[in-house]
Order: C-alpha cells, then sequence, then structure tokens
C-alpha cells in the first residue's frame, strides 16, 4: 500500500467513524510466518469496530502485511 492509499484508507475511516479512541486486543494467532492481532476499537462515532492487522515475522521490524476495519457503519453505502 502506498501512502497515499494509506491517507485514502484512513480519510474513508475517518469520515464514518470519527477520531479514533481506544482499542483492546481480542485475539492473537501464529499463522505461518504473520502474526494475526484482532482488535475490538471504539471511535466518536462508533464503539464496536473491528480491526485486523497482519505482521510478517520474517522482516526485522515485522512489517505489516495487512490492515482491515469492519463495523456496521462501514457497510452502509
Amino acid at each position: 500500500m502506498t501512502p497515499e492509499e494509506f491517507q485514502k484508507l484512513l480519510s474513508t475511516v475517518g469520515k464514518k467513524l470519527g477520531a479514533y479512541k481506544t482499542r483492546t486486543v481480542s485475539t492473537v494467532e501464529a499463522v505461518g510466518e504473520y502474526t494475526r492481532v484482532i482488535y475490538n476499537a471504539t471511535f466518536a462515532n462508533e464503539d464496536n469496530v473491528t480491526v485486523r492487522v497482519v505482521f510478517n515475522k520474517n522482516t526485522p521490524d515485522h512489517k505489516v502485511s495487512g490492515l482491515w476495519f469492519d463495523s456496521a457503519k462501514l457497510r452502509q453505502p
């Protein structure tokens, strides 16, 4: 993902959900060379947002390989 694509993602999420507030870790799983972390997050306009982040364990700085946001508001057109 390019920096521009990342900023577009953040803009889309921010417009629908508002400002990020808090998160708690729900699940951490090792999947081959990756670590998948699922968070329950709270934003200003929605309390129940699932954030899934996948890290590559084989890179020295554990680069993010995937990032997903899911909530009822994000599924609305």
